[in-house]
């Protein structure tokens, strides 16, 4: 879900294990009330240190560097959701997630240059191929069908044999912790589940056009998946500029590149009205997400405020209200520990601070264009662009790395007035995405000034600038039509993955569907030519 410091936990024990123990004593430990009081002070001090090493200089970089982190949901032979098999992630060398079905894969940073975004392709891909060949084999070993994959896409629409609703509200009380049946086990997930939960007035909601339901869990959120470029910054100084200029770019970006217009099927009720479906919102990860999370009257997951520098940016998290916290003892962190872990409260407070944009603190080293270490050891600032869905292919996913990383360093070097967009303008914007896709309303001011909701100048611009950015980073021409070209053509055909969706659910209830078998068999469409084809452009 995001939040970063819980993947690494994960695994598939069950009742009878003495596990759910284990984790009913973590979950009410940690939202003790001296948990909070002692974790909130360690984020205290622990920023102080943060902020005056990106004053210092002591997390600058040589150059730019991009890293990625794709999340994906795993299906059976019938494109229904499936479990990740035991062992997987292990042997597939992926991070489990917080639903049972879902799995991230990661990039190492590198330069931004041809070089590195083609290592970053590579590594991509055989990352989803690793993925792919460990979970087959697992499923095969665990007498489960070889032909559990991963799916690339945005949110899964075929139901598990035992209906989604069942899937998502499976689970049982214990000591007062809710345990959810088809929770990662990780003793942090089901403590945030259980904060969440309290501050909730009546459970998960889904209140979207056609669907309206009630869950016991924030396995809910689970039903999305993302695609998250990472930019890191050659200064830590410059992080509230580039924030900015983020922040203004979350709605084209969207528009670009919506991908989940539909929840599992079986979430509409049979007489659903199909037309204020296909009607409805392109982009459902998003008030998915924010409805899973944000309890009334707290925001965590939103377009985040705008900030003047590092400083500002390192108060932000520590201001954000706390959920779940876990505290570690000072004994446990050895001197000589990467950046992040010698920071281990702040860095969990971070893991929580679920803004569509946010910066990182510490991360790994990059590689330069020559595939050698080039950078501050684990010392950098990066910004996470979270507003993605996860896209059909490696090749559309590493395309729109591409255009997050050119359009922030093209804005930069044109110094851009898109800069001076009132932050409500960014924030609206980022919504009418969510709501219209491409043809939505999407705020800019052009190069020249001018300010336009127009959004065919909107997204020329932004593709425009993002050309700059890769120009100034050392692409040639033919490199920048590789990775922008797909993008461009998304936008004069006014197509993404969720029209395309739109498209083909119309065309089957056009041909005697039920709104339940079009979006079904959409699915299948769609997994077939995410697997058979290189770009989403030879769907077009």
């Amino acid at each position: 879900m995001d939040e970063g410091e819980p993947r690494r936990g994960g695994g598939g024990s069950g009742p009878g294990d003495g596990t759910e123990d284990r984790l009913v004593a973590a979950v009410h430990a940690a939202l003790a009330d001296e948990t909070y009081e002692r974790f909130d002070d360690r984020v205290a001090e622990q920023a102080v240190q943060v902020a005056a090493d990106c004053e210092a200089g002591r997390l600058d970089n040589a150059d730019y560097a991009v890293g990625l982190e794709l999340e994906a949901y795993t299906v059976d032979p019938q494109a229904r959701l499936h479990d990740v098999p035991e062992g997987a992630p292990e042997a597939g060398g992926f991070a489990p997630e917080l639903g049972r079905h879902n799995l991230e894969v990661n990039t190492p940073p590198d330069v931004l240059s041809p070089a590195g975004l083609d290592r970053q392709a590579e590594r991509l891909d055989a990352a989803i191929t690793d993925a792919r060949e460990a979970i087959a084999e697992a499923g095969t070993a665990a007498g489960v069908d070889g032909r559990v994959r991963p799916v690339l896409d945005s949110m899964w629409t075929v139901a598990p044999p035992e209906g989604t609703s069942a899937y998502l509200s499976a689970g049982e009380a214990r000591d007062g912790v809710w345990i959810a049946e088809n929770m990662a086990t990780d003793a942090r997930y089901h403590a945030l589940d259980a904060d969440t939960l309290r501050r909730m007035d009546n459970g998960i909601p889904i209140d979207l056009p056609g669907a309206e339901h009630h869950f016991p869990s924030i396995l809910v959120e689970s039903l999305a998946t993302s695609v998250q470029p990472h930019l890191q910054l050659p200064a830590a100084a410059d992080v509230g500029r580039y924030m900015r200029y983020a922040t203004r770019i979350l709605g084209p970006a969207v528009a670009l590149t919506a991908n989940s217009p539909f929840l599992p099927a079986d979430l509409y009720p049979e007489a659903v009205d199909a037309e204020a479906v296909l009607d409805g919102p392109h982009e459902l990860r998003v008030p998915v997400y924010e409805d899973s999370i944000n309890p009334p009257g707290i925001e965590k997951v939103r377009v985040p405020d705008d900030v003047a520098d590092a400083e500002a940016a390192v108060d932000a998290i520590v201001a954000d209200e706390t959920f779940a916290p876990f505290c570690t003892d000072p004994e446990d962190v050895p001197d000589d520990a990467p950046y992040r872990e010698r920071f281990p409260e702040f860095a969990h407070k971070h893991g929580t601070f679920w803004r569509w944009v946010r910066p990182v603190f510490g991360g790994d080293t990059p590689v330069a264009a020559d595939g050698r270490a080039n950078g501050n050891d684990d010392a950098s600032v990066r910004l996470e662009f979270r507003p993605v869905p996860t896209q059909p292919t490696v090749r559309d996913c590493v395309a729109v790395q591409a255009m997050v990383a050119g359009a922030l360093r093209g804005l930069d070097e044109l110094d851009h007035p898109l800069r001076e967009l009132p932050w409500a303008a960014a924030r609206d914007s980022f919504y009418n995405a969510v709501a219209d896709g491409p043809g939505a309303d999407l705020a800019w001011i052009t190069e020249d000034g001018d300010r336009t909701d127009n959004p065919d100048i909107a997204l020329a611009e932004l593709l425009s600038v993002a050309r700059v950015g890769l120009s100034a980073a050392g692409f040639p021409e033919d490199e920048i039509d590789r990775w922008i070209g797909p993008l461009e053509a998304r936008q004069v055909t006014a197509i993404t993955p969720s029209v395309w969706k739109k498209h083909r659910v119309r065309a089957g209830m056009d041909h005697g569907e039920t709104f339940h078998e079009a979006v079904e068999a959409m699915q299948w469409e769609y997994i077939e030519l995410s697997e058979a084809t290189d770009s989403f452009t030879e769907w077009l």
